[in-house]
């Protein structure tokens, strides 16, 4: 039975409300006189901070070459290429922010409290201070860092602070989170943030940065804790339960935000991967699919087994997992893509919500779900699943990737990848034998692959793909390609259905069909513009170059 952490709406009796500037105004203030008077008064605050997670990301995905939306009128300006200063976030963030530094101000305030069970609370409150700062400094770059809550006269001058300076607090916050935060918590706190996850972020921290030696340190800390494994490691068939509801509270899972059915309506079927009920959802590109290797661990490029008039034949076992395509039955229907009357609903162009690329997005798609029970609370299209924030495979790969950067072909680095590739039933990488194609003669042999492990094994799980390819560099030249479905031909055929005008689709013949222009991305791009609303109110902030 899956466990329920219940988050404790503390807003009403804190004052968090939203602000409609950066940390505007003294809410420390608010309620002094009643509050911070109790270890439960802090519970209740450090549990309001936990809303703040993300909930899924899932149409992310389209900000890379991994996908297409295929709901058009729901694509954001990012996947066109647009950074307009009005749609980035940025008051939301420092919210949470301005209420970890109430915390922090106010927890000393709170007579006779056990020290165990504040630390408790301190751990919890310092990594959600990093993680926020991490995200801020991900996106804008440079931000204003604030470890206090401000009051009116603390509010001039405010300036942005350099990235690296920022980086340095957020990695020493992790040090404190780590330091007080146990390694697990009992069954009625499942879902509070652990010693795990907070070694875990300070790793993805580190990664993002390429400080390889941080990185590899701290995902190895979070190997030896020895409470954390791949789900179905052994390799039973079971790989694509990890996406379902099913797999919640599973030993891979290192942070989620809990699903509660009370706050959240997620409609991830309906909304993103349900084509058989006239919705397109996310679509993945040719581009993704080509990504999966044969099941010989050889890329396409230099298969022997593939087969592009065949191309979901003997090909690693995770491309099923992530892409729904021709010919496939879900939930009762026959999935079509031709694009012809005789495939409607599912047929490319066959309604305006209708796969753009041929391919309808899987992972998500737990045959035990009634997607037609959309009217009853929880079934349906509101799937129950826990959004998860960081997964153990994440942590081997972030080991793979800053080992072999720090050393060569380390042996470390092919065992962590391959544990990963195992339980998919994947071949081993290796450099002891160059007439198998999992041969990596090179640094960069290794490099490739792991970077291509992330695309695949991370495939439609958000922004993942958006935020590796501006840490690796290859943002311009990866998102600057257009963006191409499967191929089809479209021939006369005397075999056509009515309807079809005269013509039969055959598909994975003919060219790819364009289903985006680039985006135009350029070197600024890197870094989304600061909110034109947050420099109206504050001159002293700068925006970024380009913008």
């Amino acid at each position: 039975m899956k466990k329920n952490f219940l988050y404790i709406a503390a807003a009403a009796v804190l004052g968090f409300s939203s602000c409609v500037e950066l940390d505007r105004y003294p809410l420390e203030e608010l309620s002094d006189g009643s509050f911070w008077k109790s270890a439960n008064d802090a519970e209740m605050a450090v549990s309001n901070l936990y809303p703040s997670l993300p909930y899924w990301d899932v149409d992310e995905a389209i900000n890379s070459d991994d996908a297409v939306h295929g709901i058009k009128w729901a694509a954001g300006n990012v996947s066109k290429g647009i950074y307009d200063p009005l749609d980035m976030g940025w008051q939301g963030t420092y919210k949470v922010i301005r209420q970890a530094n109430l915390i922090l101000s106010k927890i000393d305030d709170i007579p006779n409290y056990n020290q165990e069970e504040k630390n408790k609370v301190l751990g919890q409150t310092y990594f959600f201070r990093a993680f926020h700062y991490f995200d801020l400094i991900r996106t804008f770059g440079d931000v204003p860092y604030i470890d206090k809550p401000l009051t009116l006269a603390d509010q001039e001058g405010i300036t942005r602070a350099p990235r690296a300076e920022v980086y340095t607090k957020i990695m020493a916050d992790f040090d404190k989170a780590i330091e007080y935060l146990p390694v697990a918590w009992d069954g009625a706190n499942y879902g509070r943030v652990t010693k795990g996850a907070a070694l875990a972020m300070k790793a993805r921290a580190a990664l993002y940065y390429g400080n390889w030696q941080d990185a590899a340190d701290y995902a190895k800390e979070v190997m030896n804790l020895g409470v954390y494994e791949l789900y179905d490691k052994d390799n039973t068939g079971k790989y694509a339960e990890l996406f379902w509801e099913k797999a919640d509270g599973c030993d891979e899972f290192i942070l989620v935000r809990q699903f509660n059915q009370t706050d959240d309506t997620w409609y991830l079927i309906g909304w993103e991967a349900f084509p058989t009920m006239g919705w397109g959802g996310i679509n993945p590109t040719q581009s993704l699919v080509e990504a999966f290797e044969d099941i010989d661990g050889a890329p396409i490029a230099k298969s022997t087994l593939y087969d592009s008039t065949d191309p979901f034949t003997n090909r690693d076992p995770r491309l099923e997992v992530n892409v729904l395509h021709d010919g496939e039955v879900m939930y009762g229907k026959t999935i079509k893509v031709a694009p012809l009357k005789s495939c409607y609903p599912t047929g490319i162009a066959q309604h305006g919500d209708a796969t753009a690329t041929g391919y309808y997005q899987q992972k998500w798609l737990d045959p035990d779900v009634d997607p037609s029970d959309y009217g009853t609370p929880g079934e349906g299209w509101n799937m129950g699943k826990d959004a998860v924030v960081i997964r153990y495979a994440e942590v081997l790969l972030t080991y793979a990737e800053a080992m072999n950067e720090l050393s060569a072909l380390d042996a470390s680095a092919f065992d962590a990848v391959n544990q990963v590739r195992r339980r998919v039933g994947m071949p081993d990488l290796q450099n002891t034998d160059a007439s198998k194609p999992t041969y990596c003669a090179t640094q960069d042999d290794l490099r490739q692959r792991i970077r291509n492990e992330w695309r695949v094994e991370f495939a439609l799980e958000g922004g993942k793909r958006q935020w590796d390819i501006r840490r690796w560099g290859i943002a311009m030249d990866v998102l600057n390609k257009p963006r191409y479905g499967l191929k089809y031909d479209l021939v006369e055929s005397p075999n056509a259905l009515d309807g079809d005008g005269g013509k039969i689709c055959i598909l994975y013949q003919g060219s790819n069909q364009a289903v985006g222009a680039s985006t135009a991305y350029k070197e600024h791009n890197y870094v989304y513009p600061v909110p034109q609303s947050e420099i109206d109110l504050n001159p002293n902030l700068t925006q970024n170059p380009g913008y």
